[in-house]
Parts: structure tokens; C-alpha cells; sequence
């Protein structure tokens, strides 16, 4: 019923009668009002119910009749705040809680009668500051915290206090810059906290705070406009477990120096101002199995980078500048996947050398993209026009 416009506004009485459904999507729905029995039949079964971007500026007290209700989601409506009873009564159950609107001026104190919460999702507000006491009610329960489209100048203190959580999202938030992110809170939280996303925020600096972070595994600050990542910053991880680091769109004009000593799974580089891949850029990173490179101005691809990667499966280089595939590919005895997608790749005899790169490779590659010089994807050239190339030598001598 999500997306659907619901002409009276309300949500009439046992309008689920009948129904056997444990999740129920009434987002977008224009909704005002529900009546009080229109969970009727619902009671025990509901477990997930999205009210997200309606007319409410209340939540609904017909919530309180559905006892086994486990994720609440109210984002997105003029909802100031949460009358204490209702939350008292859905409290018991409700372990993932989503709420937010750009008119909410203030945090919601009702939010601690939600004692069994897991996930907390803010979408919106225009508060500045969080009490140290922002996350009472919940603090030995909470394991992830997403928090969208704020106001705050810097990472709430009562983080500290949170001493399940695994994942943090701050993002699109402004201003929140470089000296938001306090580091006390981080320190308390260090030996949980394994994802971080400081995603479209006011960043111009790597955050230092990681180096407080020993359990973390994925590190996403994309969209900040951090330009340069100095060496001595990517050191500071080297305490952490990052497996997975997101820098699309920080706008870095090179491939940080130091990222070949983190041992990373996962790196995704897109959408920076990245115009070639040197020698020494990406190298001995035997972990790798992902790199992502697309929507960078990159024109050249040095033929000796890609050294000592022996793990990277996918390899990603859609809408760039480059016009022929680099030779660095062939140091990559493990790759299946080259997306070359949205390129004015040169197809010609010169790809001889591809051809005969993945018939000693023994296995499989899928090649993403299509010929610039002819109507043809790149795949189907290597198979079927590069064998009538003179330089072509088919294996066994056929």
C-alpha cells in the first residue's frame, strides 16, 4: 500500500481484517490519522510497519494495540514529539526505531522508554546540540545509530555511553567538520565500533579519531572534500581492521601513498579527480579483491601498478578517459570481472595481447563495455575478431 494516496487521510477501523501479514508499508500514503482499531487481526503478527513520509504530527495511539511490534518507522512526518504513553507502551518490543523531519527542533526525550532498542535511524532536525543524556533508556542495548540531514556541530558526548554499538552513521550533516568529531566519545566506543560512515559531511581532513578505533572494518567518508590524504593519516589505521575504505567523490587528485599498507578487501576511489594510476600507486595489497576507479578523468594506467595483487577479482573503470586497456591487467592472475563501461576503448589488433592474456589465464573474465571503433562490446571482439588477427597464434598451433 506504500506510495499509494489514501483519499480520506485516515486509516479506518479493521481495515486488516482477515489479513495474515507480519509487514505492512504504508509509506507515502498521505496518511493523518489511524483509527484506533485498524490493526484489528494485526495485534500479534505485525512485526515491521513503515509510516515513513505521511501527515502525522502525532505518533498514531493505535501502535500501543500491536503487542509484538519490532520496527517503527515515522521519519519523515511533522511529528515534534512523542507522547510519553505510547512510547511507554510500544517500548517493551520495538527494537529498530526510525524518526525525523526537517521541523524538529528538539530531540525527543520520550525516546528512553525504548529500552529494548537495537537500531536508531534519525532522518532530519534542526537541533544543534545532544544532552550528554541523548541516549538514555537504551544505552546497553543500541548496536547501530544512523543519523541523516542534522543540524549538529559535532558527534553527540553520549556516545560514550553506548556500549553495544557496532555501526555509527553521521552523514549529510552541515556544518560538521573537522572539529565535530570529538574524541572522547570515540575513545569510549573504540572497542566496538566496527563500521563508520562520515558520508557528505563538512570534512576537509582524514579523521584522526580512527586511530582510536582498533575494531573497525569499514571506514566510508565519501562525498567530504578531503583533496590530499597524507601518509601520516593512512598510518593511523594501521591500528584499525579496516577491510573496507570509501573515498568516492573526496575530490583526491592521486591514490593516497600509504593505502598499500592497510590491508584492505575493499576500496572504492570513484568519482575523484584521479588522471592516472603510477607504478607505486596501488601495489603489494594482497587482500584486495575490489578497486574502484570509475568516474575518475583517468587517461593513462602504468603498465608496472597493479603489483603483488594477487587476490583482486573486480576491477572497476567505467566513465573514464582511457582509450586502451593497460597492460597491468596482466598482473592480476585472479581477476573475473574488468568493467571498462562508458569508455572510448580502441578496438583493434593491439588487443592481441589481451586475448591471448586470458586464454593463459585459464579461467573465465566477464569485460564490461563496448568498442569505440566498432559496433561491438569489448568480449565479443576479443572472441570473434581478434582470432583473425595476424598477430594471433592460437594455442597448439591450430
Amino acid at each position: 500500500m506504500g506510495e499509494n494516496i489514501i483519499t480520506s487521510h485516515t486509516l479506518d477501523r479493521n481495515v486488516f481484517d482477515g489479513l495474515q501479514i507480519n509487514t505492512l508499508r504504508l509509506n507515502n500514503a498521505h496518511l493523518d490519522t489511524i483509527n484506533e482499531t485498524a490493526f484489528a487481526g494485526l495485534e500479534n503478527i505485525l512485526y515491521t510497519l513503515d509510516l515513513q513520509d505521511n501527515h502525522f504530527t502525532v505518533l498514531p495511539p493505535a501502535l500501543v494495540s500491536l503487542n509484538n511490534l519490532r520496527y517503527l518507522d515515522v521519519s519523515l512526518n511533522p511529528i515534534l514529539a512523542f507522547a510519553d504513553n505510547t512510547m511507554r507502551l510500544i517500548g517493551d518490543s520495538v527494537v529498530g526505531f526510525t524518526f525525523g523531519h526537517s521541523s524538529l527542533t528538539n530531540w525527543p526525550i520520550s525516546l528512553k522508554h525504548l529500552q529494548q532498542l537495537q537500531e536508531l535511524d534519525v532522518k532530519g532536525g534542526t537541533f544543534n546540540i545532544l544532552p550528554y543524556s541523548v541516549f538514555h533508556g537504551f544505552e546497553i542495548t543500541l548496536r547501530k545509530l544512523t543519523m541523516k540531514h542534522l543540524k549538529i556541530l559535532s558527534v553527540p558526548l553520549g556516545l560514550a555511553t553506548l556500549t553495544k554499538i557496532s555501526h555509527l552513521q553521521i552523514d549529510h550533516c552541515s556544518p560538521f567538520g573537522n572539529e565535530a568529531l570529538i574524541e572522547e566519545p570515540f575513545q569510549a566506543i573504540g572497542d566496538t565500533l566496527e563500521v563508520l560512515s562520515l558520508r557528505n559531511d563538512s570534512l576537509t581532513e582524514f579523521p584522526k579519531i580512527t586511530k582510536y578505533l582498533y575494531h573497525l572494518k569499514s571506514l566510508t567518508l565519501d562525498g567530504n572534500k578531503l583533496e590530499f590524504i597524507s601518509d601520516e593519516a593512512i598510518q593511523i589505521m594501521h591500528q584499525t581492521n579496516v577491510e573496507i575504505l570509501s573515498l568516492s567523490d573526496c575530490h583526491l587528485t592521486r591514490v593516497p601513498g600509504a593505502i598499500g599498507n592497510i590491508n584492505l578487501i575493499i576500496l572504492d576511489l570513484s568519482n575523484n579527480h584521479i588522471r592516472s594510476i603510477e607504478r607505486t600507486d596501488i601495489h603489494d595489497m594482497n587482500s584486495l579483491t575490489n578497486l574502484s576507479l570509475s568516474g575518475n578523468p583517468l587517461v593513462y594506467i602504468s603498465q608496472d601498478s597493479l603489483t603483488n595483487v594477487y587476490n583482486l577479482q573486480n576491477v572497476y573503470l567505467a566513465f573514464t578517459n582511457i582509450t586502451v586497456i593497460s597492460h597491468a591487467i596482466s598482473n592480476l592472475p585472479g581477476l573475473k570481472l574488468l568493467d571498462l563501461s562508458n569508455n572510448k576503448i580502441d578496438c583493434n589488433c593491439d588487443l592481441v595481447w589481451v586475448k591471448k592474456y586470458l586464454i593463459a589465464l585459464g579461467q573465465p573474465i566477464t569485460i564490461v563495455g563496448n568498442c569505440e571503433t566498432i559496433n561491438i562490446d569489448i568480449q565479443s571482439y576479443l572472441n570473434i575478431m581478434i582470432p583473425d588477427c595476424p598477430e594471433f597464434i592460437r594455442p597448439f598451433g591450430i
